[in-house]
């Protein structure tokens, strides 16, 4: 429709008084508050939204931080409890172990090494009142002849320390104790006695101590050789004695916590919070932390309660300018507006000055854009798009030089990896038509062959009437972070020495499976592999060949297993095999479970060659078959051990199934 000759002079002729009217409304003083009020408001809404946003990243690193911490506490205290199981595996493996055998057998844990913080390894006998004197004489003709029980006291039933190692000048204190004689060490024997594992003592104070540190124990309940087990009442009547562990409070915590404590002060409590109850406390000041947190926690079937707090270093590590940067710096943005449009209402000359002002600030703005790690970019919502303006970070990105990109002989969207390109494209779309900003990420091929990992953050301007015209964004090079950040999974869930999953990875695979296998008619397995003579290659071979043998037997093991079937490491020389879905039924599952075990014993028996040498180290494997429901992953992986265990005991180099399900 064209305008009419009349109706285009009358706009013309308005044309001044629109401008007028324009530069009337600009010249008002009122105007110049109402910018700075609102600049005022805007900064002060972004300056809270930067702090919320710095102090829930920091909340949420502070709490990955306490269950880091939660974990290696737990991990250490299971790996006690492994300690004592392994002692009680040594009795129930022998009619009889003497006390030379047992010096032996600490001594080869090497428990100062791999769990420091343990006090000793003792063995405690139980006995009827009657038997007192049997017993003192029996122990005099071993050569302690002031050997007797204490405290004095008609008990009855009574217990002694009869081994504990290191036998030095502290643990002897201990010798000949009767720990049944006091409640709080009765109370955790009766409870590993009626479970039949592990049990944690409350705080105490051990026998052996002599500087003050609250201490406590563990027992591993053992009965004995051919009695039944199957209920309270019958662990009760088989009960001989324990095997047990002293741990002084301090020394294993900072043991256990030697380099965490720089971003987290921990204080640990047994039961409760109470003064008396405290266990462990590595804060040194009254200073109130930034950040809290309490975590109830059970050990050995002790309730424990762990306060995490923030230290110093930690919330300085984690402060930042950025919300009063960006306070500051949208006020004085403000102030600058402000005093612009108020000067342009007092004198007409002030806008040259402010003109030229606005041009440095353009200027320092296109030196600021010019030196980010990435590059600024203006381009066409046509895919793949043009480049209309690049900045020069494109050539230290990619490696080509921006000219190329501009001129449109390269196409930056061709940069981008094969596999992520389709989802980026499809990204930006969506944004363009939602009419919102996007954020995606991805990777770039550089121009050395080199794969970078970037993050592009844009949205699409339109016109009046609504049509996208371009995309205004800016490519970030994250590649350090992101390299970072994979690093990091990959300690988390790997072994480091192999690269199979570790414990974590495995148990989220087993609790997927079994949370699936409540819904599937398949049946699943796990084998639980122990190298029989590994420790022999470590002592004569020494550590690094013995991590050689364990890359091997890694190494075979993936090569027997299917795609689907996971293979992990859980320390030492343990190995778990997971195996899915391998058959309907329960008989068709165990055949298929025992002739990949029956591979795995065959491949593992044969020779491994480690540099110079030729090892020949068997396995004996623990087999559980699972299906439908069970109570945890941590079951299913007992009963295999369990399986593992009475293979040992059985000859070694052998496979045991477990009875249930």
């Amino acid at each position: 429709m064209h305008e009419r000759p009349e109706d285009a002079h009358e706009r013309l002729a308005d044309a001044p008084e629109r401008l007028m009217r324009r530069r009337s409304f600009l010249d008002r003083k009122l105007t110049a508050w109402l910018v700075l009020l609102v600049t005022a408001a805007v900064s002060v809404v972004a300056y809270r939204h930067a702090e919320s946003e710095r102090r829930r990243i920091s909340q949420e690193r502070f709490h990955l931080l306490a269950r880091s911490a939660e974990l290696v506490l737990l991990d250490r205290m299971k790996d006690y409890a492994e300690v004592l199981r392994s002692g009680a595996a040594l009795f129930e493996a022998s009619e009889e172990v003497t006390r030379e055998e047992f010096r032996r057998y600490v001594r080869a844990l090497r428990l100062d090494r791999y769990l420091p913080g343990i006090q000793g390894m003792g063995l405690v006998v139980m006995m009827p009142r009657e038997a007192r004197e049997s017993h003192e004489r029996a122990i005099r003709a071993e050569g302690f002849p002031d050997y007797a029980i204490f405290p004095e006291g008609d008990r009855d039933p009574l217990s002694a320390i009869v081994y504990i190692e290191p036998f030095d000048a502290m643990n002897r204190r201990a010798f000949g104790y009767d720990m049944y004689s006091e409640p709080v060490r009765r109370a955790a024997m009766d409870r590993a006695r009626d479970r039949g594992r592990p049990a944690l003592s409350g705080k105490v104070r051990l026998v052996q101590e002599t500087e003050g540190q609250p201490g406590f124990l563990m027992y591993m309940p053992l009965y004995a050789h051919g009695r039944p087990l199957d209920s309270v009442e019958a662990r009760r009547e088989a009960l001989v004695g324990f095997v047990y562990a002293p741990f002084r409070a301090f020394d294993l915590m900072h043991a256990a916590f030697a380099e965490r404590t720089h971003d987290v002060d921990i204080e640990l409590y047994d039961r409760a919070f109470a003064p008396e109850n405290l266990l462990f406390d590595t804060r040194t000041d009254a200073r109130k932390a930034e950040w809290s947190v309490d975590v109830p926690l059970v050990v050995a079937g002790r309730p424990w309660i762990a306060r995490f707090h923030s230290t110093e270093n930690f919330e300085t590590s984690r402060a930042s300018i950025q919300p009063k940067a960006i306070l500051f710096g949208g006020l004085a943005f403000g102030l600058l507006m402000f005093a612009m449009l108020f000067a342009n209402a007092r004198h007409r000359h002030e806008i040259r000055l402010a003109a030229e002002a606005l041009a440095a600030n353009r200027d320092r703005y296109r030196a600021l854009v010019e030196n980010l790690p990435g590059t600024v970019f203006r381009a066409s919502v046509t895919m793949p798009r043009t480049m209309s303006h690049l900045s020069v970070g494109v050539e230290t990105l990619t490696g080509h030089p921006r000219d190329r990109y501009l001129s449109g002989e390269l196409v930056f969207d061709d940069a981008i990896h094969p596999d992520d390109r389709d989802a980026v494209m499809a990204q930006i779309a969506d944004a363009i038509a939602a009419r919102t900003p996007y954020l995606v990420e991805y990777r770039v091929e550089c121009a050395d062959g080199s794969q970078r990992w970037v993050t592009e953050r844009g949205r699409a301007i339109y016109d009046i009437r609504g049509r996208p015209r371009w995309i205004d964004g800016v490519v970030l090079d994250v590649h350090d972070r992101k390299r970072a950040e994979l690093k990091i999974r990959e300690l988390a869930f790997h072994d480091a020495l192999t690269g199979l999953p570790n414990r974590r990875l495995l148990l989220d695979r087993l609790e997927h499976r079994l949370a699936v296998g409540e819904r599937s008619t398949h049946w699943g397995a796990l084998l639980f592999l122990d190298l029989d003579r590994f420790k022999e290659v470590n002592d004569r071979l020494g550590h690094e060949m013995g991590d050689l043998l364990l890359v091997e037997v890694a190494r075979r093991l993936r090569a027997i297993l299917r795609e689907g079937d996971t293979v992990a490491r859980l320390g030492g020389d343990e190995f778990v095999v997971l195996l899915d879905e391998i058959g309907e039924d329960r008989d068709e599952a165990l055949l298929h479970t025992a002739t990949i075990a029956e591979k795995i014993v065959e491949e593992l028996g044969h020779p491994h060659r480690l540099g110079d040498h030729a090892v020949t180290c068997t396995s004996s494997v623990g087999v559980a078959l699972f299906h439908g429901p069970e109570a945890s992953p941590e079951r299913v992986l007992r009963r295999a051990d369990a399986a593992m265990y009475r293979a040992k005991s059985a000859g070694k180099n052998q496979i045991v199934y477990d009875d249930e399900p």
